[in-house]
């Protein structure tokens, strides 16, 4: 699959999640700044796998992460700054359609990420006494990112043929 496939689909499966959240009421139909984020980080991970090779799409991206690492920053928001950076170079470290093309890598990576996060976020709010119900809600408000990352991730395997959906003829000999 091309890059304008995966940017298609990054935004159709991101604005689905987006909208399937609204109308089962895990997020508010008034977010219209989380709806954004959900949309953004399917669509972010639909596009991740194929940043491990030169293109104009890969400047495009890393233009696109610079300038919202900036806003990340000026916002003070740094702990996802840095997991924005750590995950844009991750592609990098390996030739293309490498590990980021495994059928077990969204989830493995996406739930370490998000556990590094939720953990980020525990730390810093839990600065004086420990409190399950303050995990938990910190874990609801996130889980739907989560999917997104994974969702947007399996859905550029998915048009990358990592999975044989339809077998042909050659699959059967």
């Amino acid at each position: 699959m091309n890059f304008k496939g995966h940017l298609t689909s990054g935004v159709v499966v991101g604005v689905g999640i987006a909208a399937g959240a609204v109308y089962y009421g895990y997020i508010d139909g008034d977010d219209l700044q989380t709806q954004v984020a959900v949309a953004g980080t399917a669509l972010f991970f639909a596009l991740f796998p194929d940043l491990d090779t030169s293109s104009v799409s890969q400047r495009w991206f890393f233009r696109v992460v610079f300038c919202g690492m900036l806003v990340l920053g000026w916002t003070e928001r740094y702990e996802l700054a840095t997991l924005v950076g750590i995950m844009s170079l991750l592609p990098l470290l390996d030739h293309h359609r490498g590990w980021t093309h495994w059928k077990i890598s969204p989830l493995v990576v996406s739930l370490l990420l998000g556990a590094t996060y939720e953990y980020w976020q525990a730390r810093n709010a839990f600065m004086g006494e420990f409190d399950w119900a303050n995990v938990r809600t910190l874990i609801q408000g996130h889980w739907i990112f989560l999917c997104a990352c994974i969702v947007g991730w399996y859905t550029h395997l998915l048009l990358d043929g990592r999975f044989r959906i339809f077998p042909t003829d050659q699959d059967h000999h």
